[in-house]
């Protein structure tokens, strides 16, 4: 499936977990924005680089990385993808008006790199909707794996020491300590949301689901959705 998938929503409402999901259902490939830039900024062999340093601050502060610096490297993975032959799943971006339309440091909108390597009939988006309250209480109880990545969804309380894939030791991650939550929620509301409105007024269809059930529940209204409308 040669589609381009994205799954926007608030912090903790799911994105990363339906879209692995979708990437393991639909043979895509999931590009977890956070991820791929929590492991660029943080790379020890980049840690002497100006540019990397000022970003990682922004980075643990909560706070979005600079528009230009964000899509020079995102645009490189799109593009290495796409040539692949492969579908792509995101979760966590576009996140700013400036990144999903306009584009920066002469790189082009996230939007035009997706139409151009997938067409604008295969770009697929779904909205997360979930209250504060749930993004505070799942964001906060969720730790991942440090060896393989692993997250364990606060949602299910296991409260376990040690990840359940390989063992390893699980670690909460400095994005989901309570006072960086909140900053991230606001950068939610200020900067992210404003991207979904641009997408409808440029005629994309954003369905907008409830992330307030269990993830499988939610999995299976999306599945139910791509199966009924983008598989005939």
């Amino acid at each position: 499936m040669k589609k381009a998938f994205i799954i926007m929503g608030p912090p903790g409402s799911g994105k990363g977990t339906q879209a692995n999901l979708l990437a393991e259902k639909y043979g895509l490939f999931h590009l977890d924005t956070g991820r791929f830039l929590e492991s660029l900024v943080h790379n020890p062999d980049l840690q002497n680089d100006q540019e990397v340093q000022k970003e990682r601050e922004r980075f643990d502060s909560g706070k979005l990385l600079t528009p230009g610096f964000f899509l020079k490297h995102l645009t490189r993975q799109v593009e290495l993808i796409a040539q692949g032959g492969s579908g792509i799943v995101f979760s966590g971006s576009p996140r700013t008006t400036q990144e999903a339309f306009e584009g920066a440091g002469g790189q082009p909108s996230l939007m035009e790199t997706l139409e151009k390597l997938y067409g604008k009939e295969n770009i697929v988006i779904f909205l997360l909707i979930a209250p504060d309250e749930v993004s505070m209480e799942r964001n906060s109880k969720r730790v991942l794996c440090s060896v393989c990545k692993t997250p364990v969804l606060g949602i299910l309380n296991l409260n376990l020491k040690q990840c359940p894939s390989c063992g390893g030791e699980l670690y909460t991650r400095t994005l989901d300590k309570p006072d960086i939550i909140k900053e991230r929620l606001e950068v939610y509301r200020a900067e992210t949301f404003p991207v979904v409105e641009g997408l409808e007024k440029r005629a994309f269809i954003v369905t907008k689901i409830d992330a307030t059930p269990m993830p499988y529940k939610i999995f299976e209204t999306i599945s139910s959705h791509i199966d009924d409308s983008y598989q005939k």
